[in-house]
């Protein structure tokens, strides 16, 4: 073969080279268009991507599995609608997220571009969010202490046990809306929106990784819920009683309105746990048939701090309150101290039927082991 020969050889397999190339990258980029158009998986979808946090010295994991990504709820969300700072590859450290900007996908109802800032709006007017003495290292609740950007879940219940309900039910659907990818995410989003996503003891044990916390309740002067467990309420939710009052039964009541984004101080006219209100909140569908006054004032939590918590404020700020906050302090000092007395009385008496029921039993079992013994050693001496 000649020298010509070889040269139009080696330009031909190149050129086929480069065709093949081209047309992988293009399927490629074809068929992940949807997931990621602005090519951020170039990075992240190495598992070993990571750094180190300087402050806190912690690990922060940036690998984004796209698969799993796309199958979440916010699996058709560009990342720069989140991270609208990151402009450039590579690029710097990005910021926090903030969820009130408006994003990614048209509100179907209004086919305006969507905002969780109404949520969040919501979120920074109630007790979780108004307090200027809040830092997240100090325990403030953000969005992603309670949502994960979750895996859309299958249908639950009833629906759950036939497998091919969520297929019929697509199908249905596919009969108007023709667009098969929009209208399975609608289904999914549909049918995990209108399911619970946290049970009642999740949320129990959610709200007391916080406010069962001494330590941390009593850096905002607030009470613990530590002893909620001890409660006929916790009784109803432990063992899946359908009227199980949880947390948010009370403090944000979804048949009376409220939503868990605006959670209110309880010292606020408009909470259901105001005094004004908690009649209403008690009497609520489900729980207490026509509660009066006087059966709402009782407290359903607290381990005895908020005494203390009380007499340090009186003691710290005696010099800057008026003759009237310091009555209305030393009222509520007061009320405190009589319903601490009252858990401590009730705490003894538990306490004595506990031993009680212990000790009867079990003596009589002692007696009878006795009196068996006593019989089968007459017996075998030969005595009746």
């Amino acid at each position: 073969m000649g020298q010509r020969d070889k040269r139009q050889t080696i330009s031909t397999g190149f050129w086929i080279s480069m065709f093949v190339i081209l047309l992988f990258l293009f399927l490629y980029s074809s068929s992940g268009k949807a997931a990621d158009q602005e090519n951020c998986q170039l990075c992240h979808r190495y598992s070993g991507l990571a750094a180190f946090v300087p402050e806190t010295g912690t690990k922060k994991i940036f690998y984004i599995n796209e698969m799993i990504y796309r199958k979440t709820v916010h699996g058709n969300v560009q990342c720069t609608h989140c991270h609208p700072d990151v402009k450039e590859i590579p690029h710097k450290p990005a910021k926090k997220v903030d969820c009130g900007l408006k994003c990614h996908v048209k509100e179907p109802s209004t086919d305006k571009d969507f905002s969780h800032k109404p949520i969040v709006d919501a979120f920074k007017a109630g007790a979780h969010g108004q307090s200027k003495l809040f830092r997240y290292e100090d325990g403030q609740p953000k969005c992603k202490y309670c949502h994960q950007n979750p895996i859309y879940q299958p249908m639950r219940g009833i629906l759950a046990k036939h497998k091919e309900a969520e297929e019929e039910s697509l199908i249905r659907c596919l009969g108007c809306h023709e667009k098969d990818e929009w209208t399975k995410r609608f289904l999914n989003h549909f049918v995990s929106r209108t399911a619970p996503r946290w049970g009642n003891k999740e949320i129990v044990d959610l709200c007391n990784t916080c406010h069962a916390n001494e330590e941390l309740m009593s850096k905002y002067m607030l009470d613990t819920t530590a002893n909620f467990k001890e409660t006929f309420h916790w009784r109803n939710v432990k063992y899946d009683m359908e009227n199980g009052a949880h947390c948010l039964s009370c403090h944000a009541p979804s048949s009376l309105g409220y939503t868990a984004h605006n959670i209110l101080k309880s010292s606020d006219p408009n909470s259901p746990t105001n005094m004004g209100l908690r009649t209403k909140t008690c009497g609520q569908q489900g729980c207490h048939t026509a509660p009066t006054r006087s059966f709402v004032k009782g407290t359903l939590h607290g381990a005895g701090i908020k005494v203390s918590l009380l007499n340090i404020k009186l003691e710290e700020e005696k010099h800057v309150l008026t003759e009237k906050d310091t009555a209305d302090l030393k009222a509520e000092l007061k009320f405190q101290k009589t319903e601490q007395l009252k858990r401590r009385i009730i705490w003894a008496i538990k306490l004595f039927y506990k031993i009680m029921i212990i000790l009867v039993p079990g003596t009589m079992f002692l007696h009878q082991m006795l009196d068996l013994r006593i019989t089968l050693k007459e017996r075998k001496e030969g005595g009746h």
